[in-house]
């Protein structure tokens, strides 16, 4: 039984593409980021901005609400520090969300892709990602 265990994870690793398992852990990095990005807003009543762009995502906190999200105001987020630098060749479409404190931001879909596949994060008004 456990031999057939072992042949069966070896099979599904070899059928699954490893660009999907990389894509999908680029769009749950990402998905965490908007959350944590929903939560810290409406848990500091402080505006805080998501920017994705390239193989980054940064979440920033406006502490000294001058409407300005300077580089020096990422936070860190449970143990998570930003900019979060994302390897493997993960690309994320340009994008900067801004979350007021009752945790509402702009609609937008969010591409995310490597070697010409790519996957969507979809933001709703209410902030709610998936």
């Amino acid at each position: 039984m456990v031999v057939v265990g072992v042949i069966a994870a070896v099979a599904a690793s070899r059928l699954v593409p490893h660009t999907i398992l990389q894509l999908q852990a680029g769009r749950d990095l990402l998905t965490t980021a908007l959350f944590s990005a929903q939560q810290k807003a409406m848990a500091q009543l402080a505006p805080v901005r998501v920017i994705a762009s390239g193989n980054t995502i940064d979440v920033r906190m406006d502490t000294n609400r001058d409407g300005n999200f300077s580089a020096d105001e990422s936070i860190t987020v449970a143990g998570t520090r930003y900019p979060l630098q994302v390897e493997g060749g993960i690309l994320f479409g340009a994008t900067s969300l801004d979350y007021d404190g009752l945790g509402h931001t702009t609609p937008v879909v969010i591409p995310v892709s490597k070697s010409g596949q790519s996957v969507n994060v979809t933001v709703t008004a209410t902030g709610y990602a998936y």
